[in-house]
């Protein structure tokens, strides 16, 4: 048996990404890169996979700077249409995005609403909000009316796929 952290899900939206990131660095927009995740595999005694997990909790998804700031994000998407679940975000994340803000970068969750193919561009202090009151009894998922509403909608332009830089 092998178990895979969450399979392939986000997988597009993280190709979708690398692709923007390579265009930025090409146009020397940014420097972004993924950061990766470090696998702990087990292995059965005939040399096969038996089981792979993640060795320690990772940060966030991509780091990088662009124009002397540092940028920090993660990448989140959901299949559900009316919101975004608070739970497909951890802690540690939280943690190192509140971190990296503090120290003057930028931080932000790039959020994608696989099923009307629309992507928003959720600040640190819009999800802290959130974050914080969700433990306090608040909602557990942010609507999607939210996003409509106070959120950068992120679009293609000057040749860049997802233009995430021009929300920021």
């Amino acid at each position: 048996m092998i178990l895979l952290a969450q399979g392939k899900r986000g997988k597009a939206l993280e190709n979708l990404i690398d692709y923007t990131n390579d265009i930025y660095a090409r146009k020397g927009l940014a420097r972004i890169d993924k950061v990766p995740t470090p696998w702990n595999v087990r292995y059965n005694p005939r040399k096969r996979i038996n089981v792979a997990f993640p060795e320690k909790k990772g940060t966030v998804d991509y780091v990088g700077v662009s124009k002397g700031k540092s940028i920090a994000f993660d990448a989140k998407s959901t299949k559900i249409k009316t919101s975004f679940p608070l739970k497909n975000i951890h802690e540690h994340q939280v943690k190192y995005l509140q971190d990296h803000q503090e120290q003057g970068g930028i931080s932000f969750i790039i959020v994608e609403f696989e099923s009307l193919q629309e992507l928003y561009l959720l600040t640190f202090n819009q999800l802290y909000s959130w974050w914080v009151d969700s433990f306090r009894g608040g909602r557990k998922s942010i609507p999607y009316q939210y996003f409509k509403d106070n959120c950068n909608l992120i679009k293609s332009g000057s040749g860049v796929a997802a233009d995430y830089l021009s929300c920021i």
